[in-house]
């Protein structure tokens, strides 16, 4: 994670493709860009990306929500069938374009919703044997977790505008800030991985000021065995106080719909979480 000013470019900080390699990216239609796409389905990673609207690539194959086959779409370009796309029902396009001097070709899946009144993309290169239509536009809502994110560290993490002109301070006032939401993660985490609760990343952030204070008391008199306590008295309370209220709704319209769990990679976090 780094700082930069508002006016940087994102794509400047997207993921090198090695490193996207058996992932999946998930991503605004801000950082569309095809030869940076071109590099990672070559490097054997995965994207979701929302697409822009003024993309024009040709059209080899469409297909309506349901199965349909929609001949007249085929082997012309987007913008020259744009009217002849069905409202109703969600599309599933293969498109085309030449990048870098070979052929790139994606999925493009448009919905029309009715709130909005315009097309929504989608662009992807997951295989549509494994990942249907219907799985992709769920799969895209993960990426709304990226706002309740932020929106947690200025509520709950203290992140807004500081009344300093001091360029060191405000840096080292937002790096607090994220440390702080990223602990209380830690321990939505954690306690949900050691007490196989549910557990609401938004109650930890409200409520975890309430048991953090011992835990950082532990750790500045350097006292493993008082974190330990700390760290199991703060994992009893939130399991019962912060708890997500509707875990069966989540499973069917929820962000746990699609069966994914928090991903434990540093077998030191395990290790430290099972010793708590």
């Amino acid at each position: 994670m780094v700082l930069t000013p508002d006016t940087a470019s994102e794509h400047a900080f997207l993921p090198e493709p090695p490193a996207l390699r058996d992932s999946v990216l998930l991503a605004d239609r801000g950082y569309v860009d095809l030869h940076y796409l071109r590099r990672v389905h070559d490097a054997g990673g995965f994207f979701l990306i929302r697409a822009k609207a003024g993309m024009n690539p040709q059209v080899l194959e469409a297909f309506r929500e349901d199965g349909k086959r929609l001949r007249s779409l085929r082997n012309t370009s987007l913008q020259l069938i744009h009217a002849k796309l069905p409202k109703r029902q969600r599309v599933e396009l293969v498109v085309q374009w030449h990048v870098d001097g070979q052929p790139l070709c994606l999925r493009l899946i448009l919905s029309w919703p009715c709130r909005t009144r315009s097309f929504c993309y989608l662009l992807t290169n997951l295989r549509p044997q494994r990942y249907p239509l219907d799985m992709i536009c769920r799969a895209y809502k993960w990426r709304w977790q990226v706002e309740l994110l932020f929106k947690e560290w200025k509520s709950s993490a203290n992140l807004h505008a500081f009344d300093t002109a001091n360029p060191a301070l405000v840096e080292g006032l937002i790096w607090a800030a994220i440390a702080a939401a990223a602990l209380k993660r830690f321990l939505a985490h954690m306690t949900q991985l050691l007490t196989e609760v549910p557990m609401s990343t938004r109650k930890v952030a409200m409520c975890a000021s309430h048991v953090l204070g011992a835990v950082v008391e532990a750790v500045k008199r350097g006292d493993v065995g008082e974190l330990y306590a700390a760290l199991e008295a703060a994992i009893a309370y939130l399991a019962c106080h912060a708890r997500r209220a509707h875990p069966a709704r989540d499973r069917q319209t929820g962000r746990s719909q699609l069966g994914l769990e928090p991903c434990f990679e540093n077998d030191a976090v395990i290790e430290l979480a099972e010793a708590a």
